[in-house]
């Protein structure tokens, strides 16, 4: 057995042993239920024809507890084999950094539920510099631009025959100018997608690592 082989028993543990405790909650009572007409006479009481109803058990407590409790040490030698196995396990990688690496399972995990989420939300956290916007100088990486924004309100006025007309005219104009220190689009989906590459290269060195079949337990 390997590792991928043990923790997918792991989980099948964990469903037999909810199986055996909802078994074990229903092993402690045999049951009948009838209706009678009157229960006058508590030592004799007389069902209605074809009303009864038996619930017998499946199974006995103590068969339950026997299975329960072996499924339970099975999961406690298998957990044990896993840990042992993991400090031994390792597994190639090639980094961000493009260094070869060889890495246990800890470590891999580590950087599969850790680190590589928290690569790509810095990454994504980059200021991206303004596009389709009025440049107005650029100096290397730092670009200055402008938007013009117009504010318009209503305005009322009387035509030839004293009616009232309401139209829009420019109340003012909103200027913002920007000294943009963003980083180019492109560069970050790139960056982006290289610590997608990345993850994947950790998810396989990770099932290849769980290739290694588990230690013995020396008795």
């Amino acid at each position: 057995m390997n590792l991928g082989d043990a923790f997918a028993r792991r989980k099948q543990i964990d469903a037999e042993i909810e199986n055996w405790l909802a078994r074990l909650r229903l092993a402690g009572r045999d049951t009948l239920q009838y209706r009678a007409l009157t229960i006058e006479n508590k030592d004799n009481l007389v069902p209605i024809p074809g009303s009864k109803r038996e619930f017998k058990r499946t199974y006995s407590i103590e068969e339950c507890l026997e299975k329960t409790k072996a499924l339970i040490e099975e999961d406690r030698v298998l957990a044990l084999r896993i840990s042992l196995t993991n400090q031994k396990a390792r597994a190639k990688l090639v980094d961000l950094d493009g260094v070869e690496k060889e890495l246990t399972i800890p470590e891999l995990l580590v950087l599969k539920n850790d680190i590589a989420p928290k690569l790509e939300n810095l990454t994504r956290a980059i200021p991206i510099k303004a596009k389709g916007v009025e440049i107005m100088k650029e100096m290397g990486t730092v670009m200055n631009w402008r938007a013009i924004t117009k504010v318009e309100k209503a305005s009322q006025e009387l035509s030839d025959k004293g009616h009232k007309i309401e139209k829009q005219v420019v109340d003012y104009y909103q200027i913002e100018e920007v000294t943009d220190y963003g980083h180019d689009e492109r560069k970050v989906f790139d960056e982006i997608d290289k610590i997608h590459l990345w993850l994947q290269r950790v998810r396989n060195a990770i099932n290849e690592a769980n290739k290694t079949d588990l230690v013995e337990l020396g008795n």
